[in-house]
């Protein structure tokens, strides 16, 4: 699994408070304990949740890495994404993860969980891959 961050910096407003993640995961490597939809989720979820509490070790209830993915693998509440969602989606954010390339031919799409107006985590899967957007703003 791959994955990459784009801060504020990296925006044309720097001012925005914006911070995207890009998970793909190519459907051909088949180790490891990423075999569905579900799977991706909860790694993507995983990393951004770790990333996010990295500098915070204090205030993070002290939990191993197994321990954690399965709670949040327990947690998980896929909720499906219309056709019309993922264009809108796709035309929202396009421009701003290039050279990354939504992906086409979804077979199924979902929010990770409820979206909100600064905070949106949205998934796919593809024949060839599975591909994850992460959204969030403090503006």
């Amino acid at each position: 699994m791959r994955y990459y961050v784009m801060e504020e910096d990296e925006f044309d407003s720097p001012s925005s408070e914006e911070m995207i993640y890009v998970f793909e995961h190519e459907r051909k490597n088949t180790w490891g304990e990423i075999r569905s939809l579900e799977n991706f989720t909860a790694k993507c979820l995983f990393i951004e949740l770790r990333n996010h509490y990295m500098y915070q070790k204090d205030a993070v209830e002290d939990m191993d890495v197994f321990e954690l993915e399965g709670k949040l693998r327990e947690e998980l509440s896929l909720q499906e994404v219309t056709g019309d969602e993922w264009l809108q989606l796709k035309e929202e954010f396009s421009e701003q993860i290039k050279p990354f390339i939504f992906p086409d031919n979804i077979i199924r799409c979902a929010y990770a969980y409820e979206p909100d107006w600064n905070d949106r985590f949205f998934v796919a899967e593809t024949e060839e891959k599975y591909f994850g957007l992460y959204w969030c703003t403090t503006a």
